[in-house]
């Protein structure tokens, strides 16, 4: 009989701490699942609080041109400017930007100018001496100006804006009366300007028939086609960097 009381005793005690150990087993995934979410509620939103501040200091350095860390920058030219002539690149033959000209070295004979060359001279083909050469505009702004000027007969001037930065854009040899549309009107990037003038005219001024192309930086128009020296040539911009490989 006492032992039968033992044994209901040790078994009570032990279905006792059984019980106790499931229910400590039990509270402890409780509170594990209580635990893990709100770990990731804390992470996440510490995550969201930094991608929130990149996000700002990202839309405010692109409000004022300048590149964070990690954002590639990219040119109005990549997408906006175009060529004004088709195989552009094969037609900078001659007078590239910045070449120092003087009538004893120049590549094209007889000379009259001298200096550094502020723009990029496109060449015409043998096949288009005779032909109408269209000539687009670069890029995306209003014209300026249409004149004839010395040294290049007829020449156009068109206000753009390069990589956040106002330019005048200069198409110099042009035949004047091509050019249709008015100061003030706006021209899109690939739109008819006009056409070349004619080899050794009045409407080249005198010169081969091909087209000057030059930037320069700021609002002023500004149509020279040489300086004289290298601190001068940095208001200009090569065209090339932008048109040629289009």
């Amino acid at each position: 009989m006492i032992q039968m009381t033992k044994k209901k005793i040790f078994l009570a005690v032990f279905l006792l701490v059984m019980i106790g150990a499931v229910g400590f087993f039990l509270w402890r995934i409780s509170s594990l699942t209580i635990i893990i979410p709100i770990s990731q509620k804390i992470q996440t939103g510490r995550n969201n609080s930094l991608n929130n501040n990149s996000g700002s200091v990202s839309a405010s350095a692109n409000r004022s041109g300048v590149a964070t860390s990690g954002e590639k920058k990219v040119a109005v030219s990549a997408t906006d400017f175009m060529s004004p002539l088709p195989r552009a690149s094969e037609r900078v033959t001659k007078k590239p930007f910045g070449i120092f000209i003087t009538p004893a070295t120049s590549p094209v004979s007889p000379e009259r100018f001298q200096g550094y060359h502020t723009g990029a001279d496109f060449e015409i083909f043998p096949e288009e001496l005779n032909a109408e050469v269209p000539v687009s505009a670069i890029c995306d702004g209003k014209l300026l100006l249409k004149e004839y000027a010395i040294g290049y007969g007829g020449v156009a001037v068109e206000g753009c804006t390069l990589e956040g930065n106002p330019v005048t854009v200069v198409y110099g040899h042009l035949k004047l009366s091509s050019i249709t549309a008015k100061v003030g009107d706006k021209l899109s990037p690939g739109e008819k300007l006009g056409i070349l003038g004619k080899n050794k005219s009045a409407e080249t001024d005198g010169e081969r028939k091909h087209l000057h192309l030059g930037i320069h930086k700021g609002t002023s128009i500004n149509i020279l086609g040489y300086v004289q020296s290298k601190n001068s040539l940095s208001a200009w911009i090569d065209p090339c960097l932008y048109v040629c490989g289009k």
